[in-house]
């Protein structure tokens, strides 16, 4: 049996190694740079949001793969790792109605159950985050979701653990190690570059992945973007429930929200794209909050949403996250470099699909969720340096009308 190294303790590391150990591959250590109780990485900063429907058939195969995992798991935690309450797409235009209804057709070939719903039935659904005096009507997705990621990638590292997978915390990835023929044979951690040799290694390091990967002449063709997520302050009335509500997405806006407990928080891809070069060495993936980056989108936001024109803003964030030229994560082994393999550019909505297509990849056993082209790293090989950038950064502010 060979030796597995994930690199990369968030929710898609976990991911991929609860699904190795799935297939029973027990001999798999993963390392991260961060303590046990701490995820201030991209998992520890995500929304939570589990939706399926899209027009790539891809991540609605890695969304649906991914619910599946997440309530097996939520099964054997005591946390509320993650609840399908559902998820409304608000009309706010003739236009938004009608392709709901269009949407109800397409979610039942993907195996997605969808129906439309009156703005009634959506306050109704969703008490606060939907304008009577602005919704037509709705999109309504009941088995999406919303997850706790920190709640879930503890889980998911739990799950491992308790199958034979070992977690080695406060440890940084140093490097990656190759012979002469450029296979990758262990990495390099700690301040000392000590090395430690795996049969095979696994990027799951998040938009930190693309410096280790260059290190060996590897690029990995996806962009680094900054997104703005703000939260309200506690609201009166609201309990400690942190999932019990449908999540709300306002695709003609590019906008999202969902409630948190006692607070409603609220993103927006409403802004211009701000791509982001990251140091080498990991740090937060959270980023100062610019009001000049983000104040007016998110102005324009809080407009649509009747939670946040009533109460103050609390917390405000700038998270960052990868995104590919085509949306799809980069799943699957290194072009030329034997023993590496990538579980890069993925969203808490994908992981759990992400780790076992790239379990089934790495062992050879069972099918993969979807064909191993569709997600291969070097599938943009071709593609200039500034193509790939472009593209990714064209998809920013097009991501909820994609889904």
């Amino acid at each position: 049996m060979q030796d597995i190294v994930v690199v990369g303790a968030g929710v898609v590391g976990a991911s991929v190694a609860h699904h190795l150990t799935l297939l029973g591959h027990d001999r798999v250590t993963v390392l991260d740079t961060r303590a046990r109780e701490v995820l201030p990485g991209s998992t520890g900063l995500a929304p939570g949001f589990v939706g399926r429907l899209s027009s790539t058939p891809e991540l609605a195969a890695l969304a649906k793969d991914s619910v599946a995992a997440y309530l097996a798991v939520s099964k054997t935690s005591d946390a509320p790792v993650f609840r399908p309450v559902g998820c409304l797409e608000i009309a706010t235009a003739p236009g938004r109605l009608h392709r709901a209804h269009q949407d109800v057709e397409h979610g039942r070939a993907l195996g997605i159950e969808a129906r439309v719903v009156d703005a009634a039935q959506a306050v109704a659904l969703a008490p606060g985050l939907v304008d009577p005096e602005r919704a037509l009507g709705a999109l309504y997705i009941p088995d999406d979701g919303a997850a706790d990621p920190v709640a879930l990638a503890l889980a998911l590292v739990g799950a491992a653990e308790s199958r034979g997978a070992r977690f080695r915390w406060n440890t940084p990835v140093r490097a990656l190690e190759t012979d002469r023929g450029d296979r990758v044979v262990g990495v390099r951690t700690g301040g000392d570059g000590a090395l430690l040799r795996a049969d095979q290694v696994v990027l799951a390091a998040g938009v930190w992945g693309a410096a280790l990967a260059a290190d060996v002449g590897v690029r990995l063709d996806m962009v680094a973007v900054q997104h703005p997520y703000v939260f309200t302050a506690e609201v009166p009335g609201l309990d400690d429930t942190p999932i019990d509500a449908p999540i709300v997405r306002y695709p003609d806006h590019s906008v999202y929200t969902r409630r948190h407990g006692r607070r409603y928080g609220m993103g927006t891809y409403a802004h211009t794209p701000l791509p982001l070069t990251l140091p080498a060495a990991p740090v937060s993936a959270e980023r100062p909050f610019r009001e000049a980056d983000f104040g007016t989108a998110v102005s324009e936001a809080r407009s649509l949403v009747p939670a946040f024109r009533k109460a103050p803003l609390g917390r405000r964030l700038n998270g960052v996250f990868a995104l590919t030229p085509d949306e799809i994560p980069l799943v699957g082994p290194a072009e030329g470099h034997p023993g590496l393999w990538f579980a890069e550019a993925s969203w808490v909505t994908h992981a759990g699909g992400v780790g076992r297509q790239l379990a089934h990849l790495l062992l050879g056993a069972g099918d993969p969720v979807v064909d191993p082209a569709r997600t291969a790293p070097g599938r943009f090989a071709a593609w200039s340096e500034e193509k790939v950038r472009e593209s990714a950064l064209g998809h920013y502010r097009g991501i909820y009308e994609a889904h």
